[in-house]
């Protein structure tokens, strides 16, 4: 067994000096992460809207309005609420860029609530504040709904009364004001199975790099051969499989000491959260394992080096799109996310989905871990059985 670490740590030194293994194992995928991160939004920012309020009304359902729907996204701190004077000053405020958008209830209002008629308040919104608007839109459509209700409710009460008393027809509406809804919508708490943006660059980049790390130990065996040291290898005091262990572990060493890499850098440097350390390794390592396995076998089909390195090229970048690596799959066809799951990428990610709930134990991982280290059982089996007659035959 020394022999074979003897050979790791020389393939492990060779990678080293010719840097290869550092800018594909840690810093194009970090810098990559990186500039992910700084490129598109990890969730970090607020939302919030500017809105401008019109009553040419003046009446109490108008007034209900601003105190009601729109003082609560205010106190939310969702939006900030400005009244001014007409429709020509709301408009002025959104092309000034003052206000998103403006809802505006005209005269007449209060009094087409009271005596049935339509009713309605005018929205305007910046075409370039489309959530903005839609928003405030909602919030319009909702009250008007409310309303409605309201006067229905009233006017079944007084159904087949000849002339209501006005003063029962407020007493009701104030009954029917005051009175819960009996359908109410209620703020549930749920565990999100999803890592941050901030994690998911970072571990995106690092799996999909990992299979142009994990590729060097197999490949150097074509090295070898072109070189001429392989036979010398071959000839020496020591079996076979010794020269096969010998550059797998290197690739393992590699491959992990770069993952590990990337997570504590980017814990530190791009605010990552990994989840439960302990999970994490467990994924880091059956990660490895899987990307060790489908490159040594793709690696033993090629007659050259370019060759093998250009198939695990292709493959690599094959999987990594199937697998998720550079967008979310839960935005993807569905039969996208289904292929998804014949990749080591996307167990991996779902993985870190998995460790991203505060209560997430080694249990969890049991699918993923299994589906990983069935990638490297099967195809590792059969890389490693093809290497060792390679090397058995040279």
């Amino acid at each position: 067994m020394r022999a074979a670490f003897v050979i790791a740590f020389k393939d492990l030194r060779e990678r080293i000096r010719d840097r290869s293994a550092i800018i594909l194992g840690v810093v194009a995928p970090f810098g990559l992460a990186a500039i992910f991160s700084l490129l598109l939004p990890t969730g970090g920012e607020t939302f919030r809207a500017e809105y401008a309020f019109v009553d040419l009304d003046d009446s109490a359902p108008s007034a209900a309005f601003l105190s009601g729907p729109l003082a609560a996204i205010e106190e939310a701190g969702i939006a900030g609420i400005v009244v001014v004077e007409n429709e020509e000053a709301a408009r002025a405020a959104i092309e000034a860029g003052d206000a998103d958008a403006a809802a505006i209830i005209p005269a007449g209002f209060g009094d087409a609530v009271q005596d049935g008629a339509a009713a309605g308040l005018t929205v305007i919104g910046d075409t370039n504040a489309g959530l903005a608007t839609e928003i405030l839109r909602s919030l319009a459509e909702g009250y008007v709904a409310e309303l409605d209700a309201i006067r229905l409710s009233v006017a079944t009460a007084l159904a087949g009364q000849p002339e209501p008393d006005p003063e029962a027809v407020a007493a009701l509406a104030a009954r029917a004001v005051d009175t819960e809804s009996p359908v109410r919508l209620v703020d549930a708490e749920a565990e999100l199975r999803r890592m941050p943006a901030a994690t998911f660059f970072p571990a995106s980049m690092a799996i999909f790099f990992l299979f142009f790390t994990a590729q060097f130990g197999v490949l150097s065996l074509l090295a070898e051969r072109r070189q001429g040291t392989l036979p010398r290898l071959v000839a020496a005091p020591i079996p076979p499989w010794t020269i096969v262990a010998g550059k797998a572990i290197g690739s393992f060493i590699l491959g992990v000491t770069a993952m590990t890499v990337i997570v504590v850098a980017s814990s530190f440097l791009l605010g990552a959260e990994w989840g439960n350390p302990i999970g994490v390794a467990a994924l880091v390592v059956a990660a490895v394992l899987a990307a060790m396995g489908i490159t040594a076998l793709i690696t033993t089909l090629g007659r050259t080096e370019e060759q093998a390195g250009g198939w695990n090229a292709i493959v690599a970048v094959t999987l990594g799109i199937l697998g998720g690596s550079f967008f979310d799959l839960s935005q993807a066809p569905e039969i996208l996310s289904r292929l998804s799951f014949i990749t080591p990428h996307a167990w991996f990610l779902q993985g870190l989905d998995e460790l991203a709930v505060p209560s997430a134990t080694l249990a969890d991982l049991a699918l993923p871990l299994g589906a990983l280290m069935a990638f490297a059982v099967v195809t590792g089996g059969i890389g490693l059985l093809r290497a060792r007659t390679l090397v058995a035959t040279r």
